[in-house]
């Protein structure tokens, strides 16, 4: 007799409700639910309009919902990592040429030549305003098609570049931290996934 082999349900994240949920508890369990439903298999299994729309989701329900569902989550997690992801392509969009004018002072500052960072950063070059969006963009479908890990590695990498374009201390802190959290991210979730 054989048995029947059970799955674990898909989780479901109830959008609207999101901002209603005052339990600590109920709130991370449905920022992580959003995050799996939003990376969804290894398998990259996601048609390309669905891929859009996650890639755009900023830009149709607000970052500010975004960052309410999961700006408080760890670093090293499934919505920690996505918010990371939206709230610098959130700040690409607002500030293309500044952005530009970081990484590629930053290029410039960390090496002669092309560098291993700079390859994985995957940024057209030269890096004006245009590829470095176009490069944010294509660094969250990656991500939404399976390829979490390559693309936490590749947004760190463009952080980590852009930390070391900046004279500005405060802002190469915050962004050398960012570069961190991406990168811890990628090797947690290359170890057995992100929570």
């Amino acid at each position: 007799m054989s048995q029947r082999a059970f799955h674990r349900p898909v989780p479901f994240a109830d959008l609207d409700s999101v901002g209603a949920v005052d339990d600590p508890v109920a709130r991370s369990e449905t920022s992580h639910a959003t995050a799996a439903l939003l990376l969804g298999d290894s398998e990259g299994n996601r048609d390309e309009a669905a891929t859009r729309r996650f890639v755009e989701l900023a830009d149709d329900i607000g970052i500010e919902v975004i960052a309410e569902m999961w700006s408080a989550a760890p670093a090293v997690s499934a919505p920690g990592a996505l918010w990371r992801l939206y709230a610098l392509r959130q700040w690409i969009k607002s500030a293309p040429r500044e952005l530009a004018e970081m990484f590629s002072d930053g290029q410039r500052r960390i090496t002669e030549g092309i560098g291993y960072d700079e390859i994985l950063a995957g940024v057209e070059l030269p890096a004006g305003p245009d590829e470095v969006a176009h490069a944010i963009d294509e660094i969250l479908v990656g991500a939404f098609r399976g390829d979490i890990v390559i693309a936490l590695l590749r947004a760190s990498a463009f952080v980590g570049i852009c930390a070391a374009g900046t004279d500005d201390h405060d802002t190469a802190v915050r962004l050398r931290q960012l570069s961190q959290d991406l990168s811890d991210a990628a090797v947690a979730h290359r170890r057995g996934g992100l929570d």
